[in-house]
């Protein structure tokens, strides 16, 4: 034996030994996937098919699967073969093929559990591991063992680890068994589903992992040699599974809710190892993980389709094994590599070899499972009884008893004996003897309420008697005794009429004496009921009934509980009198009164406060406060009713009527109290202020607004922007102060007059207001100048919010008397930031920062910058602003490359180079763009520069594709002023024409930023240049926040992602994730993905694990002069 035929047979046994933990994992995720009373007997069939297996398969099963038959001529060599005088490899490829053969019959075993008998399922097993197993496994692989190919092999038909052969077939043979036992008991009632949850999910996911581990042996081995094919055929395994189980859990929280999420993840992931299975070995990465995904749809379907038909499979073997192995087989023709596939067919020709041995074996399994079940069924019965089914498989089938099952029938004796002092056997060390105690307990506190409600009932002083329908009394309490004056040997079999006075007939006229207590008992309405009752002496005393009827096995039993209530009518009477006397107290005061009990429900309001809320006293009777009374802060803000009482103080609120307008209100509320000093309600005066408010209201308006304009005025400007400096300094906020100074404002008071000059001043209040947030605020703060204050709000945002108000202003034209006037205006920023100065400081630095806006120039805005570096910047920015003219009109700047590289080493695209700017200084260095691009975007110089690279590169690629003919690809960066003008668009087309450049070779790229910042134009400008058949691309994508919803609206070719991701991408396991993300989607929008900010070879190969299709960066090439990649020396301008 060579060392290689060593390692080949050390793999085939661990692999075998991988598989067999599959068993485990069947065992794990039965017995978690269905009830508890069930576990035991699950767990028994996963054990005892090993065992049925391994002998059935050794004895015959091997033996029919790879003997040399020929036509009806079996070969019975390998009958219970002695493997120990045999060849090592002989027993190795057994024992592995045995390890396979256990798998498909245990696919069986959970399809039909909680309802199939032992012994049935133990047939099945031999069924499958002497005869349906053997026999499709002799027409699939008989070759890799005899070399002489079965005939579904010689056919092309491809199966590398068994999709069909051995999952196929459990699944048919589960699908026949599942039809023909039928469904569980209460599994589908009237045509609804009811769910079943299994006892231990967690035991399910071990399961799962048992699996996962299984299956790489299952396919790994499958190769039946340790070459470099495994490593690939686990990696796709495992993608497989992976994209299984996230299709399953996403749809699961789609579609079905959380309760199954656990359940269809599990089985969404078992579905793609089994799709995976059948050409694991000759898919890529990617068409396995398609594979999954599918396989996992094709089960889901699979699954309702079961339930449709009422077809019962608890933990899903059939979807699983049988559909997902199904379209597993089939995928083998769509994804499958031929030179890897060796069976010299077409597509077609491997789809209908696939198809072929599908069906073949589908007729096979299914048909004779089937018929034997069918005869099976003739014989003896294949499921346990219902009885059995009810008290669970561990009983029924093995006797096994349990701890429930014994608290149980104690609890049903119990119940018999109606013993409630009987205590059942608890166990102090167990749950369920934790639940027998607490039973135990439950019963001992149900006795002792028994008992204190007889107590009770005994020693109330309210009379309690209970009678029958003819009304004659049945038992009586002593607080009844107490109340007829009467022992209960006088009461006890008299009729209920010896208790009631004779006055009683005036109000009951159609009953007689002793059948009033009867009907009202038998009534729907239990009182309680006003009777008069006969004491002693025969004097009548007024008494309160409530009734109450409860059937027993003698009859309808009666009982009445009956208070006196004679004080309470002599109170009622006496209170009568006084609620007089004070409702005409109420109705005559000119305030609204409101009176609520202690529930705070409304018991009378008086006509001001009717008028007030639009309830009248009626209406309002009982309803809660909260109905009554809408109030409103003066904020706005709802206001809780009690709360608000609770205060006693009065409040300035808001009403809101049930109808009509709301009312400005003084409430004023007090709390009532009976003669013990007890809460009993509230007492609520409310007083109408609403014409007084709104007279309140003009006052505050006029005292803290411009007459002329209706902004705020100056006072009440810095009253909030010292509210604005105090939160920077104690929260840390950021906010800006703007000064707006009128330019040319004089012309127009001194031309027309200062009635014009104060419209034009209402006019640009008018025009100004709608381009401030609602937090901002506007104000006047004299003569022709406006002051703004920006909340919250960051420093260029504000600028771009100033820059909008000037031009508004600029755009703003007057006419007065036939003249028409056209102002500017200066603005000054301050950025509110810690440290901040005080009120004073800050309306300097704003008035500063106007005066350099209108000393520069006027009509701009200038922000005023910390320790008095404004000059400086100011000269700073002017010396680059000459530096960039004089570099555009004397040819300063030079174009510089970067490569671009393909991470596919099979990709033949041409060169691609993305073209960087620098500029030239006196003393021949070259300075970046980040030095003097900021000047150029401010001055607004961006558009010429663009320019002057577009004409430069397109000239250098114009001769280089006609000189040189160098194949290449270069992209172009523009910025966000180019974007949608006119001229950059027109210049792009001449010099495209001019120099014979190919529009497809030149690819744009415009960023992130710019694009969700000008996203119609940019949305504009790609549409007309991809006309002209241009590229684009979106640069430093992933910066911002929302930059997946933007990408679906510009159509882009490739997504440079940002190199924020990318420069700890080897490190960072969130950056690594993020690209994958980003890498994902845009695959999936059908874009290509560049990766920037490469620089070491450790990034440059996750970036390669991960699929992205170009990378650039100093590890692939630093920028280098233009003309160093072709012969042009000097650049046109």
């Amino acid at each position: 034996m060579s060392e290689k035929e060593a390692i080949d047979l050390l793999w085939l046994i661990l692999a075998g030994i991988l598989v067999l933990t599959m068993q485990a994992g069947f065992l794990c995720l039965e017995s978690g996937l269905t009830r508890s009373k069930n576990a035991i007997n699950v767990a028994l069939k996963n054990a005892f098919d090993l065992l049925v297996v391994m002998a059935v398969y050794w004895f015959i099963g091997f033996n029919l699967m790879f003997g040399e038959h020929s036509a009806w001529a079996l070969d019975w060599r390998w009958v219970a073969t002695d493997f120990s005088q045999l060849g090592f490899w002989d027993a190795g490829f057994f024992f592995f093929q045995m390890t396979f053969c256990a798998t498909a019959a245990t696919i069986v075993s959970g399809a039909i559990a909680e309802r199939s008998r032992f012994i049935t399922y133990v047939l099945i097993t031999i069924l499958i591991a002497g005869v349906i197993y053997p026999v499709v496994g002799h027409w699939s692989w008989s070759g890799i063992f005899n070399g002489s190919n079965g005939w579904l092999q010689k056919k092309g038909f491809v199966d590398f680890a068994g999709s069909s052969v051995v999952h196929g077939v459990g699944g048919w043979v589960a699908l026949a068994a599942v039809i023909v036992i039928g469904p569980r008991q209460g599994r589908f009632k009237d045509g609804q589903v009811r769910e079943i949850s299994g006892s231990n999910l967690p035991m399910a996911m071990l399961g799962l992992m048992f699996f996962i581990i299984g299956w790489l042996g299952f396919n790994g081995g499958s190769v039946l040699a340790f070459d470099a094919r495994v490593p690939g055929i686990m990696v796709n395994t495992l993608m497989a599974a992976a994209a299984g189980g996230m299709v399953a859990l996403l749809i699961s929280y789609c579609l079905s809710g959380r309760h199954r999420v656990t359940t269809m993840t599990i089985n969404g992931t078992l579905a793609g190892l089994v799709a995976i299975t059948a050409g694991v070995h000759s898919v890529s990465t990617l068409a396995a993980m398609v594979i999954g995904a599918l396989g996992c749809l094709c089960m889901l379907a699979a699954e309702q389709l079961l339930l449709k038909f009422e077809l019962d499979d608890p933990v899903g073997a059939v979807p699983v094994h049988l559909v997902a192995g199904i379209w597993g087989t089939l995928a083998v023709a769509f994804f499958g590599r031929a030179e890897q596939l060796q069976t010299g067919l077409s597509f077609s020709g491997q789809f209908q070899a696939q198809l072929f041995g599908i069906v073949a074996i589908g007729l096979f399994s299914f048909s004779l499972a089937l018929v034997f079940l069918w005869l099976l069924k003739q014989l003896m019965p294949l499921r346990v009884s219902v009885e059995g089914e009810r008290d669970g498989l561990n009983v029924s089938e093995h006797g096994a008893r349990t701890e429930l099952v014994d608290l149980l029938q104690a609890m049903a004796g119990q119940e018999k004996s109606g013993d409630l002092q009987h205590k059942v056997h608890a166990e102090p060390f167990t749950e369920v003897g934790l639940i027998a105690a607490q039973y135990n307990r439950v019963m001992a506190r149900l006795n002792q309420v028994i008992t204190r409600t007889r107590l009770i009932v005994r020693d109330i002083r309210d009379g309690v008697i209970t009678f029958n329908s003819k009304g004659i009394i049945s038992s009586v309490n002593p607080g009844a005794e107490h109340l007829f004056a009467r022992t209960r040997e006088q009461l006890i079999g008299q009729s209920t009429a010896l208790l009631l006075h004779r006055n009683n007939s005036a109000l009951y006229t159609h009953a007689s004496p002793e059948q009033i207590l009867p009907r009202l008992a038998a009534s729907e309405n239990v009182g309680p009921h006003e009777l008069i009752a006969r004491g002693a002496n025969d004097q009548p005393f007024y008494i309160e009934v409530t009734t109450a009827a409860s059937p027993t096995e003698a009859g309808v039993q009666y009982s009445a509980v009956i208070r006196d209530i004679s004080e309470r009518k002599r109170i009622e009477e006496q209170l009568h009198r006084h609620s007089e006397l004070a409702q005409v107290t109420l109705e005559a005061i000119t305030e609204g009164v409101i009176t609520f009990d202690a529930q705070m429900h409304t018991v009378y309001l008086n006509p001001i406060a009717a008028a007030l809320t639009g309830w009248s006293s009626q209406q309002a009777f009982g309803k809660p406060a909260e109905q009554i009374l809408c109030l409103k802060s003066i904020e706005g803000d709802n206001m809780a009713v009690l709360p608000l009482f609770q205060q006693q103080k009065k409040q300035c609120l808001q009403l809101i009527k049930k109808r009509g307008k709301p009312s400005d209100i003084e409430l004023t509320p007090a709390p009532l109290h009976n003669h013990a000093g007890e809460p009993v309600g509230w007492v609520v005066v409310m007083q109408d202020v609403t014409h007084s408010k709104l007279l309140q209201k003009q006052l505050s308006f006029q005292a803290i607004h411009d007459p002329l304009t209706g902004l705020i005025n100056r006072r009440e400007f810095e009253r909030s922007l010292q509210s604005l400096i105090q939160d920077v300094e104690h929260n840390a906020s950021e906010h800006l102060l703007c000064y707006l100074d009128l330019d040319q404002f004089k012309i127009v008071n001194d031309t027309c007059g200062h009635q014009a000059g104060d419209e034009l001043l209402k006019q640009l209040a008018n025009t100004l207001k709608p381009l401030l947030r609602q937090s901002d605020i506007l104000a006047r703060l004299g003569g022709d100048e406006f002051g703004v204050l920006l909340s919250h709000c960051p420093l260029n945002q504000g600028q771009e919010i100033a820059e909008q108000l000037r031009e508004a202003v600029c755009g703003f034209h007057f006419s007065w008397g036939g003249q028409v006037f056209a102002v500017g205006v200066s603005i000054g920023i301050v950025h509110l930031t810690q440290p901040c100065g005080d009120l004073g400081i800050m309306l300097s630095k704003a008035d500063t920062a106007c005066y350099l806006a209108k000393n520069l120039g006027r009509n701009r805005v200038h922000l005023h910058l910390p320790d008095s570096s404004e000059v400086k910047l100011q000269t700073d920015q002017v010396q680059w602003v000459n530096r960039i003219r004089q570099a555009l009109n004397e040819d300063h700047f030079r174009l510089f490359c970067q490569p671009i590289m393909a991470l596919d080493q099979a990709d033949a695209s041409p060169a691609h180079y993305e073209i960087l700017l620098r500029l030239k200084d006196a003393r021949g260095h070259m300075v970046p763009p980040g030095a003097f691009l900021p000047s150029a975007e401010r001055f607004n110089l961006m558009p010429q520069i663009d320019l002057w690279v577009i004409r430069n590169t397109l000239v250098w690629m114009g001769g280089q594709l006609r000189g040189s003919h160098l194949d290449l690809h270069c992209s172009i960066n523009l910025s966000g002023a180019s974007i949608g003008h006119p001229e950059c668009l027109q210049t792009i087309r001449e010099q495209l024409t001019k120099h014979q450049v190919p529009a497809h070779r030149v690819c744009f790229e415009i960023t992130e930023t710019t694009a969700m910042a000008n996203l119609k134009k940019a949305q504009d400008f790609i549409s007309e240049l991809r006309v002209l058949g241009c590229k684009f691309a979106l640069d430093d994508f992933g910066s911002g926040l929302s930059s997946f919803g933007y990408l679906k609206h510009l159509s882009v070719d490739y997504l440079k992602i940002d190199g924020i991701f990318i420069r700890e991408l080897a490190q960072s396991p969130i950056d690594r994730a993020m690209v994958d993300s980003i890498n994902t989607i845009g695959h999936i929008m059908g874009l290509k993905t560049v990766a920037e900010f490469v620089e070491d070879g450790a990034t440059l190969e996750v970036l390669r694990q991960l699929g992205v299709d170009y990378a650039q960066g100093y590890h692939l090439g630093r920028p280098q002069p233009l003309e160093s990649l072709g012969n042009a020396h000097v650049m046109l301008r």
